[in-house]
């Protein structure tokens, strides 16, 4: 099990609130946007920005599968990272939960609230897909969120994938890609990948580290933004999820 869980991407998720924070978003600023939640995993957000009004959509490697084995995958995921945690005591940081019991209580009501949204809105908001591609058109959505897989799980997936990824996320975007944390799974450093992917892109986008105001583990208060440098900048227009079209379906 150890030796396994050193090759594993955990299919957890965070909240809606984790999100607001995470990559620093206004909600009145999203008001006629439309976005992607890249590699989602069990996050509640899609489900509570869609309850609010909001058009938002999200992609991961395991949606395709009924939700009654997804909630097993995800169950088994969180017990295991909760006993790893025992270990991470160091690397907590705790500013958005008060302590270990409400991270546990948050983490399940988000859950459940993602689990209930998928087995009636699977087919309508949540795609299954794996990166480095994704089976939308280009521009398809004003801004792409990813949170929890690039930066870090850089000791299972090479800086190719990570570049690849990242722009195929640009591809499917036409104003910006924000990736959230910048550390490593097993430290509290910057993944080695940030700079070389920032010293790539650069020539054809605006790249920006920004500081953000969640804090859980110890040094992961900053997401990386990639907007493109050409195009309309303004506010998101609103677009239907009638206009996005995915290929082979």
């Amino acid at each position: 099990m150890q030796n396994a869980s050193k090759e594993k991407i955990w299919f957890l998720g965070r909240g809606f609130e984790e999100y607001l924070l995470m990559f620093k978003l206004n909600l009145p600023d999203l008001a006629h946007c439309h976005i992607l939640d890249c590699n989602a995993g069990a996050s509640s957000f899609t489900a509570e920005m869609n309850h609010k009004g909001y058009d938002v959509i999200a992609a991961d490697i395991l949606y395709g599968q009924s939700a009654e084995k997804m909630e097993n995958i995800s169950e088994n995921d969180f017990l295991t990272l909760m006993n790893a945690h025992k270990d991470l005591k160091n690397e907590e940081d705790w500013g958005f939960f008060e302590n270990h019991d409400h991270m546990i209580q948050y983490r399940i009501k988000s859950y459940n609230k993602f689990f209930e949204h998928y087995k009636t809105g699977k087919d309508a908001f949540y795609i299954e897909s794996k990166l480095p591609k994704l089976p939308f058109r280009n521009n398809s959505f004003h801004l792409v969120l990813s949170s929890h897989l690039l930066f870090l799980y850089d000791d299972r997936l090479d800086y190719n994938f990570h570049l690849q990824s990242v722009k195929e996320m640009i591809r499917v975007s036409s104003q910006e890609v924000r990736i959230y944390p910048l550390v490593r799974l097993r430290s509290n450093r910057k993944s080695k990948f940030v700079d070389s992917l920032i010293r790539d892109l650069s020539p054809n986008y605006h790249t920006e580290i920004q500081k953000v105001d969640y804090r859980f583990r110890e040094g992961a208060d900053e997401m990386l933004r990639i907007q493109k440098t050409s195009g309309d900048q303004s506010r998101c227009g609103l677009i239907s999820t009638d206009m996005i079209k995915i290929e082979g379906k």
